[in-house]
């Protein structure tokens, strides 16, 4: 069985380019050119400020505490509270970051707002990827 990896041009090209180094190259504009270009098309398609926006969520300890927890069940705000001794004002603010790299999703019963995790699948390849 052969596997072919299938890559776009813009890879290619990134790639054929990142072969060279710098250091080998008498005259590097001509490279630094071709290598901003190659790079800009690359990377023009892929989602970099969803993935700026996640892990800038998950650089901090309680954010980090918030989704654990979160794995076992749906939570409320006071729950949360709790488990990470937080006040409100600061839990409210570790939550509007997690929701807004849409990691969790809340739901408002009554005065209680209810949170859980948008995508499981998501969050548990995240935290294999911290394990790593």
């Amino acid at each position: 069985m052969v596997l072919v990896v299938n890559m776009d041009k813009a890879a290619k090209q990134l790639e054929y380019l990142l072969k060279t180094h710098f250091c080998d190259l008498k005259d590097t504009t001509e490279h630094e050119s071709k290598l901003e270009k190659a790079s800009d098309e690359f990377f023009s398609d892929k989602e970099l400020q969803k993935y700026v926006k996640i892990f800038n969520s998950l650089s901090d300890e309680k954010r980090l505490k918030i989704l654990y927890l979160l794995k076992f069940r749906e939570m409320c705000n006071c729950e949360l509270t709790a488990a990470t001794k937080s006040s409100q004002p600061n839990l409210t603010y570790h939550i509007k970051k997690l929701e807004n790299a849409g990691l969790i999703e809340s739901r408002r019963e009554g005065k209680f707002i209810y949170y859980s995790l948008c995508d499981i699948n998501e969050i548990n390849s995240l935290f294999n990827l911290l394990r790593a």
